[in-house]
């Protein structure tokens, strides 16, 4: 009888322990999903594309809970990534995951004001500023990160 009440008690602890050790361990998952956006721009109409993204497009994102981390312009070319200075904008949008940025930009690009400022500007080819982007998506590696999502 009394082996089984050690027994039954170790049981417990070991359980216990496990449960413990679960938590503690997914508080120290990274949190967020990030997309690095790498568009190459019209000839000439690069600084038209940051113009657009920083009056109209990163509002559009922030109202439908998407983080905008930050936008760039390069200072320098590099012909192996396919980075030109003069017509790469790049950007980093986040998420708190892979499933909420899908519905969140989901949202996004059914918003009206997208449409009208970024889907209607993209089917003309006279006024089309973009002429490819390349997404990455991102994982933070590790327990730290500096970006806080919206949540």
């Amino acid at each position: 009888m009394l082996k089984w009440k050690i027994l039954a008690v170790l049981g417990l602890t070991f359980g216990v322990a496990g449960i413990g050790w679960g938590y503690a361990a997914q508080e120290n998952k990274p949190v967020g999903f990030f997309e690095l956006r790498i568009y190459t721009a019209q000839q000439g109409k690069r600084d038209a594309l940051a113009v657009r993204f920083a009056n109209r497009t990163a509002a559009i994102y922030a109202r439908h809970g998407i983080t905008n981390v930050g936008y760039w312009i390069p200072v320098q070319s590099d012909p192996e990534l396919g980075i030109s200075a003069e017509n790469t904008f790049i950007y980093i949008r986040g998420y708190p995951s892979k499933r909420e940025r899908d519905k969140r930009l989901n949202a996004a690009h059914d918003d009206p004001e997208f449409g009208d400022v970024v889907t209607k500007q993209e089917a003309n080819s006279d006024i089309k500023l973009i002429v490819k982007a390349h997404n990455i998506d991102m994982e933070p590696n590790g327990a730290y990160t500096a970006i806080a999502i919206t949540k």
